[in-house]
Order: C-alpha cells, then sequence, then structure tokens
C-alpha cells in the first residue's frame, strides 16, 4: 500500500483551526466569567442598598428610685437609735432621748458628726411642712404617698419649700443643732410614719417601697 501525503496546506489549516477553536473557547470561558463576576457585584450591590443596618437606638434608662440614707458622708453616726419595745434593756437605754432632766422614747433615729452635713430625701416625695421645733429645731416634711411620710428635724440652712418636689438624694438642707443635752451642733433627726405609725430609719432604708403604699 502507498503511503498518502498530506497536501502542503492541509497541516497549517488544521493548526489554524485549532488555535481558532482555542480562541473562540477562551473568549467565550472569559466572557462567561465576567457575566458572572457582573452578577455577584449586582448581587453584592442589590443586598447593599436593601440592607438597613440595624442601629441600637439610645434610650433613656428609666433609674429606679430607692429609699436611700439621708446623708453620704461616711463621718455621720448614730447618736440615739429607735426605742423598741422588743429590743433588750442596753439598746433601749441608748434609745432615750435626754430633755430637761428627763428621758424620752427616740421616736426616730439621731445622726450626729463633729462637722456639718448635707441632708438628702430618702425617697421621692412632696414637701408637705417646713416648720420650727422648740425642741428639735428647723423641720422638713416630705410626704412621699398617702400612708408614707418622713420628718427632717434638728435641721440648719434648708433648701426646700412647701410644695417643691424632690427626689431621693436631693439635698434638702444641712444638718444643725437642737436643745437636747449632751448633743453635738451637728445633727439630724429623722422619724418615718407609716400609717401613722412610726418604723425604725434603719430598717426602712432596706425596706421595698412597694410595701408601702
Amino acid at each position: 500500500m502507498k503511503n498518502k501525503k498530506l497536501k502542503g496546506y492541509v497541516l497549517p489549516t488544521v493548526y489554524v483551526l485549532v488555535i481558532a477553536v482555542l480562541f473562540v473557547s477562551v473568549s467565550f470561558l472569559g466572557s462567561a466569567l465576567q457575566k458572572e463576576l457582573q452578577y455577584q457585584d449586582l448581587v453584592v450591590d442589590t443586598l447593599d442598598d436593601d440592607v438597613t443596618p440595624v442601629i441600637k437606638e439610645e434610650t433613656d434608662v428609666v433609674k429606679e428610685s430607692k429609699i436611700t440614707k439621708p446623708f453620704v458622708s461616711s463621718k455621720v453616726a448614730i447618736s440615739k437609735s429607735y426605742y423598741d419595745m422588743l429590743d433588750d434593756e442596753t439598746k433601749q437605754q441608748n434609745s432615750l432621748v435626754y430633755y430637761e432632766q428627763t428621758y424620752l422614747q427616740n421616736s426616730g433615729v439621731l445622726y450626729a458628726a463633729d462637722e456639718t452635713f448635707d441632708v438628702i430625701a430618702t425617697y421621692d416625695g412632696t414637701v408637705t411642712n417646713v416648720t420650727k421645733d422648740e425642741i428639735l429645731g428647723n423641720v422638713v416634711e416630705i410626704t412621699h404617698n398617702s400612708n408614707l411620710k418622713t420628718m427632717y428635724y434638728s435641721l440648719g440652712e434648708i433648701n426646700v419649700k412647701k410644695d417643691d418636689t424632690v427626689k431621693a438624694g436631693d439635698i434638702i438642707a444641712k444638718s444643725g443643732d437642737n436643745f437636747l443635752e449632751g448633743e453635738k451642733d451637728n445633727c439630724l433627726l429623722l422619724e418615718v410614719y407609716y400609717n401613722g405609725n412610726t418604723i425604725d430609719p434603719e430598717d426602712f432604708y432596706n425596706m421595698n417601697i412597694e410595701d408601702l403604699q
């Protein structure tokens, strides 16, 4: 059998066709990839346009008032405790107030310090009276609700007046003096009345205001 030789123009033609096919394939693949990238970009752009960032807006936090002591100074100490019939004899003796050769049962807590201190409201309320007691000095009465009120005696300079609204921690006065024997010049006598009866202020600070409505 005789070997047939390819004509001279056949191989170049084949090479050209192969190159053309490769070129078309690469072009088509590139075009497809470009469309895919454009589509992905479009999706991302669309998502970016549609997504609204969630921003946590700052809101005013309503702070619930709590019962507090009527002072913040660490130099204030109890001079006379609340007189409780159920206390032991030693504590009862420390709860007696001496005035004009007479011992009186203390219906509140008498605080004292070597220097003047701020007197603050123990809880939110309305100033219902500002007066002066012959023995205990200047007095501020704060009504917290229909069943609860606090009385602040032995005050010096007073910063509030009748019908003022106060919040727990507001400064209502400075400490002052009284006519009780043996007491310091910087005093505060606090009485707490619930349903017309006195309660120990030291217990009052730890109570839930909702239970005193």
